[in-house]
């Protein structure tokens, strides 16, 4: 099915995913954090967070708790108990570096104030299940701090985040910050021809529009209209299949917050099974970046205890000292463009049912959600 006559691009949301043969417990609390996260900070701009990250530096931080601290993560996260997770993160991080053709790095650390004493068992579940770090570093000395992570940063994503804190994040009063950025690579399994990419129109309202670089592509995707979303719906795989990404393109040009609340209980991925057409894919090249600090929509789902006096990590430190999280912040690049996706943290994309907004999410039964993110106005 081929579409030239559709309104021009409004509004873009991105997600992308990966099947994994194991780990339904973590796959449905991603899910759940995803929507969660989402509805709190999608605003009207550009967006970009890896839900799988964030919730793998949490369940690390969870491996770390005790007491009612310990419990508030596992009711709200709706995690499994904490041997059970573990094995499911090593089973999932194994599927993730062990696939063909596709580059993920996941970079989780917790940095704590040098004056507390690790626990040596938990820096070895750390390594073992999360494939995090755990490190003691001087906050006091906040520059050196700053340049110290941001090193470890742009190492861990091949140097696509050059700078995840500055001096200014930290002081005397920090003890611990929770850090993530995933690096993602990965082209797509459809052949796009860089000659036929254009400056086209991409609109940002009901009347104003920007040009921006758009890159075209025909081939038989998995593709569906389906009238009560009001919506029509693009899957397009990466060169590996087991991950994909979803768009989701709104009928209207300005339908897409109500589409954003009827997709908050749906799969999308069976909306799509089984079901193949030839589509003509328009979609802009785009770079997507974002640092969210992720105290606020933390506390917002009831996890403001993991910031308190009252926070319990005895896990974590040794001789029982009190240990409070200061910052929860993760950094997420995106790059799309003819050849696939590069991302600090996100996912690509590349599509076109000629339109010029379309969104993507992604959530499949066993599948797992690495990125989900909006585009109002695309940069490159």
């Amino acid at each position: 099915m081929i579409f030239n006559n559709l309104p021009v691009y409004i509004l873009l949301l991105v997600i992308a995913t990966i099947e994994i043969s194991w780990g339904d417990n973590v796959t449905s609390s991603v899910k759940l954090l995803a929507d969660s996260f989402y509805k709190i900070l999608a605003k009207n701009d550009n967006l970009i967070f890896s839900p799988l990250g964030a919730h793998a530096i949490l369940s690390l931080a969870y491996a770390g708790a005790g007491g009612k601290t310990a419990s508030s993560l596992r009711n709200i996260l709706k995690l499994p108990y904490r041997r059970k997770l573990a094995d499911e993160y090593e089973a999932i991080l194994d599927n993730l570096y062990s696939v063909k053709n596709i580059t993920v790095n996941f970079a989780n650390k917790i940095y704590v104030q040098n004056n507390y004493k690790l626990q040596r068992n938990f820096k070895e579940i750390a390594k073992t299940y999360f494939d995090a770090d755990v490190e003691t570093i001087n906050f006091k000395n906040n520059n050196a701090a700053a340049k110290k992570i941001n090193n470890w940063a742009k190492k861990k994503t091949k140097n696509k985040v050059n700078t995840l804190v500055d001096g200014d994040d930290f002081d005397d009063r920090t003890e611990a910050i929770l850090l993530n950025a995933i690096y993602f690579k990965a082209n797509w399994s459809y052949s796009v021809n860089e000659g036929k990419t254009s400056r086209e129109k991409f609109f940002i309202s009901r009347t104003k529009y920007i040009l921006r670089p758009m890159m075209h592509i025909n081939g038989r995707f998995g593709y569906t209209e389906n009238a009560r979303l009001g919506a029509k719906i693009l899957k397009m795989n990466y060169g590996n299949e087991m991950f994909a990404m979803y768009i989701i393109l709104p009928d209207y040009r300005l339908g897409l917050k109500m589409l954003e609340k009827k997709l908050a209980h749906i799969d999308v991925n069976h909306l799509v099974k089984g079901m193949k057409k030839t589509v003509k894919v328009v979609i802009p090249k785009f770079k997507l970046e974002s640092t969210l600090e992720l105290n606020d929509p933390l506390e917002k789902i009831g996890l403001g205890e993991i910031f308190s006096k009252n926070a319990d990590f005895s896990g974590m430190i040794e001789h029982g000292k009190k240990l409070k999280i200061q910052k929860v912040v993760q950094k997420a690049v995106i790059e799309v463009d003819e050849r696939g996706t590069k991302a600090a943290e996100e996912h690509g994309l590349q599509l076109d049912v000629n339109f010029r907004r379309a969104e993507l999410k992604g959530q499949v039964s066993n599948t797992t959600i690495l990125f989900v993110g909006r585009v109002v106005k695309p940069h490159y």
